[in-house]
């Protein structure tokens, strides 16, 4: 009897120590928990000091804050196609998610 408990005791024993390290990363968070971690700089900084570089990116033709998902997020107005940025432009940064959308080249209107 008292082997069937030791037995069961160690099982128990296992089994948790096994669900905890399969079940937990080192932080405690998911990767895609990561991307939308609570940001340390408030988005409107994190926009201004980015758009500079991204404005000198071939194809980018404007910068903004949106929403994706219902959070906001970076907008990169671009006149190529999405997929000939991302190499150059991170789909994270500083938490807020960067979407590149293609809207082709920006024109200022004629005065009338």
């Amino acid at each position: 009897m008292t082997r069937q408990i030791a037995v069961a005791v160690l099982s128990a024993v296992v089994l948790s120590a096994a669900a905890i390290l399969c079940g937990c990363r080192k932080d405690g968070i998911t990767e895609s928990e990561r991307e939308y971690r609570m940001p340390a700089k408030s988005i409107e900084q994190v926009l201004k000091e980015n758009t500079d570089a991204w404005m000198a990116i071939d194809g980018v033709e404007g910068t903004a804050i949106g929403l994706y998902k219902g959070k906001p997020c970076i907008k990169i107005f671009a006149s190529v196609k999405a997929q000939e940025l991302r190499g150059k432009i991170p789909s994270v940064v500083e938490g807020y998610p960067v979407i590149i959308e293609q809207t082709g080249v920006f024109r200022a209107l004629d005065e009338q």
